[in-house]
This record gives C-alpha cells, sequence and structure tokens, in this order.
C-alpha cells in the first residue's frame, strides 16, 4: 500500500476517550485496541512517516485497520496460531501494518534490526536460530539491496515476503484470530548479546497493563487529542510501544523519522515537534546531546517547543548536566525544563516500570562517590568533587512496584540504601523464549522471609529515596552506548577472534564526559612476543566496529599473565576496569581514540575538512575515469583528516570499519560529504560502499547524473 494523502486533520474529539480511567480492562488483546480506535476515529490520522527527502506518507486509523486486517487474512493462509514471523523493514508505516497483521493472524510478530547491505548480520542469525520463524516479512523497496546471497543460510533460505504488494480488499470481512490476554503477543528481543539472544515473551495482557501504565504515568488527558514526534527504531520496546503502540492505545497522531535521518539532521526531530506543536516526544540521553551539539542558535531561534509538555529520557544512564545543557539551549524556543520525564525500564518489564514528573524538573540527587562504592547512599548538600549527581527516575508507574534487594541474601533493603532492583506487576513477562532455567532465575525470584509472591530480577542497581527509584549501575556486566546494550562476553571474542596474538582480556564501560564508552583490554600471547602491537590493537579495532557497530574509547595490550582472573580462571573486569583508571596494568601498548575523548582537531584541519574540493568546479567536463581519481584521491585525504588517522596509513581499499566508522560516524560522514559535493546519498551509503574506492565510485557517478529533483 502505498497511500499518499494530506490528511493532517485534528477534528475536535469532545467524546473522545469516555470512561478512559481504566483502558486496560478495555480490551483483551491488540486486534480489539486497534478495531476500536478504527471505529472510534476513522478519519483521524494515526501515523506519519516523513522520509529523508521530506516526503511524507499518512494513514487514517481506518487506513491502517483495513491494511492491518488485509494483511491478517493473507498471513493466516500461510502460517498457524502461534508461528514466529520476523519483520525486517526499513522504516516507514509498513512495519506497523505488518505488526498489527501478525497479531490479527494470531502469529508472533517478531520486530527485527534491518541488515545492512554486503554485510552479514550475526545478531539475526542468533535470532533466527532462537525462534525459527516461519517468514520473514520486509518491503520490496529493500528486499533486493539485503544482498541475501551474502548472508547465512539460516537468514537466506528463508521465505522472505514483501507485504506492501500484498493489495487491500476494501469488502474483507477477515475476523482477528481470537486471542486471550494471556495469549503471546510478539516476541521483544532485547539488545546486546549476539551469542546468547533472548527474546522476552509479551502477552496481550501484558502490553496493555503496560500501555495504560504509560497513560496514567505520562498523564495523558483522554478529552484532548495527543500528538507526539519519534524517531526510535521500531524494533527497539522503547520504539515499539513509545512511538507506535501507545499512540493507538490513546488515539493520537504518530509522526515518525527514520533513526538515520534523525542521526543525520537532529534538528528535524525538534522541527517537526515545532510545526505539528506535538506534546510528547522522547530519546535516550545521548539524543538530547547530539540535538544540543548539532543545532546553531539561529535554529533554534525558528523553533516553537512550548506545545512539548512530556519529554520522556531512558534506555541509557541519565547524565543531569546534558539535561541542564537542553533545557538552556531550547529555553528561548519555549521548552521547559518540567517537561522532562526520566524513566527506568526494561523490556522484561514490557517497557516501563517507573517515571516521574516534577513542577520544578527532575529530581537531581548528590551522593557522596566513596560512600556509593560501597553501596551507601549518603546525600550531601551540593556539588563538589567528592560527590556524584543522580537524576531520580520517578516512582513506580500504575500497577507496578519495585523493591530494592541485596542481591546475596535476597532480603529487601530498606530506603537510601543499594541493591538490586526488583519488579512486580502484570507488565512483567512470563519469561524469555526457550530459556526455562534462565526464567526459574530471573521472573520467578522470591524474597527472603516475605510471601510477596515472585519478582523480577533487573540486574540493575539502585536505591529508592522519598518514594523515588535512583539507578546507580548495573549487577550484571551490561555496557550502555548510545541506548544499546552490549555485553562483555560478545566483545571479548569478537576481539579474541580479530588477531591470533590476542590472550584472554575484558571489556568494561568507562565514563567520558557524562558517557559510557569502550575500553578493551586484553593480554597478547607469549609465542607473539614480536609481532605488531599496533597491527593488533587495528585489528581489534576494526572487528568490534564491524560486528558490533561500537567504536572503543581505548584499546590495551598488557603482559601475559598480568590480567585480573579469580582462582577459578574467570576473568574479574570490575578489579581490571579500576587498574585501568588508576594506571595500574602492566602496559606493553595502548591506543586511545581521541575523536571519542573529544579532543579536538586543530583549527587548520577543521578548516580543511569544510572546504570544497577545487575538481567541483568542472566536474561535468571531466570523463568518468578522470572525475573518479579526483574523488577518490580528494576522499583519501579528507576521510584521513575527518577520522583523524595519519594519511599514509589510509588507501582506497581500505575497508570503512576498520577507519572506525560506526553507525553514527557513518551517517555523519555521509552528510558532510554532501554537504561539501552538493549531493544527497542515502544515510547509510557508507555501508554499501564500504571502501573509499568504492564510495568515490558512487560519488562520482552521482556528480555526473542529470540533476532530478
Amino acid at each position: 500500500m502505498s497511500t499518499i494523502t494530506s490528511n493532517h486533520a485534528s477534528p475536535i474529539l469532545t467524546d473522545m476517550h469516555e470512561n478512559k480511567n481504566d483502558l486496560g480492562c478495555c480490551f483483551s488483546n491488540l486486534a480489539e485496541m486497534l478495531q476500536s480506535r478504527a471505529c472510534q476515529f476513522p478519519e483521524l490520522t494515526a501515523f506519519v512517516f516523513e522520509d529523508d527527502e521530506g516526503n511524507q506518507q499518512s494513514w487514517t486509523f481506518a487506513q491502517l485497520e483495513l491494511r492491518s486486517r488485509s494483511l491478517g487474512r493473507w498471513l493466516a493462509r500461510r502460517t498457524s496460531v502461534g508461528d514466529r514471523v520476523l519483520l525486517v523493514y526499513p522504516p516507514g508505516l509498513e512495519f506497523i501494518a505488518a505488526f498489527m497483521g501478525c497479531v490479527y493472524a494470531g502469529a508472533l510478530p517478531v520486530p527485527a534490526t534491518y541488515p545492512k547491505p554486503r554485510r552479514p548480520s550475526p545478531r539475526l542469525d542468533s535470532i533466527v536460530e532462537d525462534c525459527r520463524p516461519s517468514l520473514v516479512l520486509t518491503h520490496s523497496s529493500s528486499l533486493a539491496g539485503l544482498c541475501l546471497d551474502q548472508q547465512s543460510p539460516a537468514i537466506s533460505e528463508l521465505s522472505w515476503e514483501p507485504t506492501d504488494l500484498v493489495s487491500d480488499d476494501q469488502t474483507n470481512s477477515f475476523e482477528p484470530i481470537s486471542r486471550s490476554a494471556e495469549n503471546l503477543a510478539f516476541l521483544q528481543y532485547t539488545s546486546g548479546s549476539t551469542s546468547e539472544p533472548r527474546g522476552v515473551m509479551v502477552s496481550h495482557g501484558n502490553i496493555l497493563h503496560n500501555l495504560e501504565a504509560i497513560r496514567t504515568g505520562f498523564s495523558i488527558d483522554g478529552s484532548v487529542h495527543q500528538k507526539g514526534v519519534f524517531w526510535l527504531p521500531a524494533y527497539h520496546d522503547m520504539g515499539l510501544i513509545g512511538s507506535i503502540l501507545t499512540p493507538i492505545y490513546v488515539g493520537g497522531t504518530s509522526t515518525l523519522i527514520a533513526p538515520t535521518t534523525f542521526l543525520r539532521r537532529p534538528q528535524r526531530w525538534l522541527e517537526l515537534m515545532s510545526e505539528t506543536q506535538a506534546t510528547i516526544s522522547g530519546s535516550p540521553d545521548f539524543g538530547y546531546k547530539l540535538a544540543v551539539t548539532k543545532m546553531s542558535e539561529a535554529e533554534r531561534d525558528l523553533l516553537d517547543l512550548s506545545h512539548w509538555r512530556l519529554a520522556f529520557c531512558g534506555a541509557e544512564p541519565i547524565n543531569p548536566a546534558t539535561l541542564d545543557e537542553f533545557a538552556t539551549a531550547f529555553e528561548s524556543a519555549g521548552f521547559r525544563r518540567s517537561a522532562f520525564y526520566p524513566c527506568y525500564g526494561l523490556a522484561e518489564s514490557t517497557v516501563i516500570v517507573t517515571g516521574g514528573q516534577h513542577p520544578s524538573g527532575p529530581r537531581v540527587l548528590h551522593v557522596d562517590r566513596a560512600a556509593k562504592r560501597n553501596h551507601r547512599v549518603v546525600p550531601v548538600a551540593e556539588s563538589n568533587g567528592s560527590s556524584q549527581a543522580l537524576v531520580g527516575c520517578g516512582q513506580a508507574c500504575k500497577g507496578i512496584t519495585f523493591r530494592i534487594v541485596d542481591p546475596v541474601t535476597l532480603e529487601a533493603r530498606e530506603e537510601d540504601q543499594i541493591g538490586e532492583i526488583w519488579v512486580q506487576g502484570d507488565s512483567v513477562a512470563p519469561g524469555y523464549w526457550n530459556q526455562e532455567a534462565t526464567n526459574n532465575e530471573t521472573f520467578r525470584a522470591k524474597l527472603v522471609n516475605h510471601g510477596d509472591g515472585e519478582f523480577l530480577r533487573t540486574g540493575d542497581l539502585g536505591f529508592s529515596h522519598e518514594g523515588e527509584l535512583y539507578v546507580t549501575g548495573r549487577l550484571k556486566d551490561v555496557i550502555i552506548v548510545r541506548g544499546r546494550n552490549h555485553y562483555p562476553q560478545d566483545l571479548e571474542r569478537t576481539a579474541q577472534a580479530a588477531h591470533e596474538a590476542v590472550d584472554l582480556g575484558a571489556a568494561f564501560p568507562v565514563e567520558v564526559e557524562g558517557h559510557e564508552q569502550l575500553v578493551l583490554v586484553f593480554q597478547w600471547r607469549r609465542e607473539f612476543r614480536g609481532a605488531d602491537h599496533e597491527a593488533i590493537m587495528h585489528a581489534i579495532r576494526t572487528a568490534i566496529v564491524e560486528e558490533h557497530e561500537i567504536d572503543p574509547h581505548a584499546i590495551v595490550l598488557i603482559r601475559p599473565a598480568s590480567l585480573p582472573i579469580t582462582s577459578s580462571g574467570k576473568v574479574q573486569r570490575k578489579k581490571c576496569r579500576e587498574q585501568f583508571l588508576k594506571d595500574e596494568l602492566a602496559v606493553t601498548a595502548q591506543w586511545t581514540n581521541h575523536l571519542c575523548s573529544g579532543d579536538e582537531l586543530p583549527a587548520e584541519s577543521t578548516m580543511e575538512l569544510s572546504t570544497q574540493p577545487d575538481f567541483l568546479a568542472h566536474a561535468t567536463e571531466l570523463s568518468t575515469k578522470d572525475l573518479q581519481e579526483n574523488v577518490q584521491e580528494w576522499l583519501v585525504v579528507w576521510l584521513s583528516k575527518r577520522t583523524n588517522i595519519q594519511t599514509g596509513l589510509m588507501h582506497p581499499d581500505t575497508p570503512f570499519a576498520e577507519l572506525g566508522i560506526d553507525s553514527l560516524t557513518a551517517v555523519e560522514v555521509s552528510q558532510e560529504i554532501d554537504q561539501l559535493l552538493g549531493l544527497q546519498s542515502p544515510p547509510m551509503v557508507i555501508w554499501s560502499c564500504p571502501t573509499p574506492k568504492e564510495l568515490a565510485q558512487y560519488l562520482a557517478g552521482e556528480l555526473q547524473a542529470p540533476k532530478v529533483r
């Protein structure tokens, strides 16, 4: 379906959502939810999607329901109730219809990240191996570009179906398969591990309970038409539930842009907030930081953010400095600090657990840093060199309870005592798909000497202060960068496979300018005493960027047998981190990423990066071969300066992964090149042209092509 409409009407909803104080009791499944909204508000715009070129597509609730019902009927002929169906879509509205179509057919939708062209997808491999989908749904515009022949047999041999080629039938009388609250609605794979993926089994009851918790937590008034703008990926729980399912639940309008659009131009997110006069949006901490960094004062002056009443922030540690910077930067545009809604949640509890909105803005508590390391909370009057500022994540949402528990004795802890965060409520999922042993330990935990029932163990550390949750760290080893989880075991495995000289090591996070960054510490094998240490570290960096899309902050090689391990041979990551911070490691060689550490390039280099190349003046007069050579020569020099790499070390055939170009950097680099050359390339063109030589060929072709706009 490719219906392009201009339906942005906002009818006066005087009778909207009567008796809406307990919407969680109104539906038994998601299909009923959508059918009800389509019946109530058939002509109301449900979703608008804007692509990278500014073209918009919109669907009303009636159009979305018809599209979902058409796909539901089509799927019911091809799947059985309970079959898993992988959703591998580029950003757009068709994903929403496919998700709801699966719900209508009684199949389990499994949202998955969109694979990058010409690259293997180890995470997708693992998901396929775990849930064994019966088919994969996608969009025809991208099916050819997926390069299935370069994927594993497990992926390429599945049946891939482009749903946009399935036509709608206005007379379609298909009735959704009946599902109860206890039946599973979808599988939400947690971000992070590529070797041991965990698909959270979310039931219809779980999601409806959590949607009501979000509605009440966000103070959404049923008599007011709510509008939101979101860039979060649909395969992530915060994007799927926050920007897609919640708007359906409350009967609002959601304007969506692709994550790559946001990364290229974060100002477009806020421009749409201003243009639509939206009231709700949100982002992980890094998104607010990026918006401040990338927008000029002149661009901010054009915005009207006075309608933005709730700006949720979650998915990664919240830096109070980021909130201060954003509130200050956009105060002149009408943004109010009190709009910030810090929250805590996890996929195992559907999404949200706690949230807090205060008239004066988020609560920030200063605690003694040394006491915190010993799991004690000692509030201090103000910020000083020995204190740490923590942002409160609010109180438990409706129908949800949290406890702070000693992770060893399993006894409940008092207020202002740090322990593991345990969660209870109807939003908590029944467990992970195919992980019964883990489910008993994680989802069915019980407090000692208490009859409070079963709890979810989150693996996160925190404390309660005046009824509000403060998150202090993680009991489990997880590294969070830009809202994505990375498991150290996966990173360590990748590093060890990168070069034969790499021995045991540890991956852990360190804080750099208020954000987590990755550090890798590895022993080198004795038999490679004379190996080139620079080559070893280069191989590690390349492998990490290529497989996990995260550019390390530092890579350290240490002497054999100097890595801290337990008596049973397990790596002591926390001790290794402490030794790194105290300069106590037996370092043989170390590489530090100056781009990650915030070091600025010399002014001369910065000026050269923003200078248009000389060949542009006569590009149309050059032969294809000569233009390609000119672009390639310029590109190698420009990229060397942009990535802070010595020019002689880069060659036309050097893969971009070796330059530390991860997803965010790739989008930034693509945008900067477009601005210099006057082009508008696809946001992820670097993944399709993975070397300077191939990218130069593409750019030369674009420069010589007739401009059709």
